[in-house]
């Protein structure tokens, strides 16, 4: 679990014109604990990373006002250690371009993808699936056990199953 943990609680600010798809990113985000600020487009990013400091950026490549590599440079003159992570559907046609960045994660893409891209933008390695299945699995045990305590606090733990997910 341990391996895991210094990959999770970090404050990260999600770019992508599409609400629902930044909503999707930041529940996946959310399963890890970070924090998660959102921007509807580059300008909106940019404003966002200068009113705070950021783990790692996460940007949608095609956006209107500026493309996601735009906003890359944008963010990377002002703190040129920034690690940011370009996330795509056009991942084949910025490669047959020549248009790649080794930061990029191709739409549609899994919760693993997306922590194995995590782990790579922080330096971390990679992080293995058991790893992370352990820490799902012990996080679910003690979100049980709290909302556990809060029905028996309600009076609704009488008759209530001891695992809600189970039911």
């Amino acid at each position: 679990m341990a391996e895991h943990n210094h990959l999770c609680a970090r404050r990260i600010l999600v770019v992508d014109d599409d609400q629902a798809a930044r909503e999707a990113i930041g529940l996946l985000l959310g399963l890890d604990q970070h924090t998660v600020v959102e921007a509807g487009d580059g300008p909106e990013a940019l404003e966002r990373f200068r009113e705070g400091r950021y783990d790692l950026v996460i940007t949608d490549y095609l956006m209107p006002q500026m493309r996601g590599d735009d906003l890359t440079a944008s963010i990377k003159s002002l703190a040129p250690t920034q690690p940011v992570l370009i996330v795509t559907g056009y991942f084949e046609k910025l490669a047959a371009e020549g248009r790649m960045n080794d930061a990029v994660l191709s739409k549609p893409f899994s919760l693993q993808d997306l922590r194995r891209a995590i782990a790579r933008q922080l330096g971390e390695g990679d992080v293995s699936l058991e790893t992370a299945h352990l820490w799902v699995r012990n996080r679910a045990a003690r979100t049980t056990q709290v909302l556990n305590e809060i029905l028996q606090r309600h009076g609704g733990g009488s008759d209530a199953p001891s695992d809600p997910l189970a039911a």
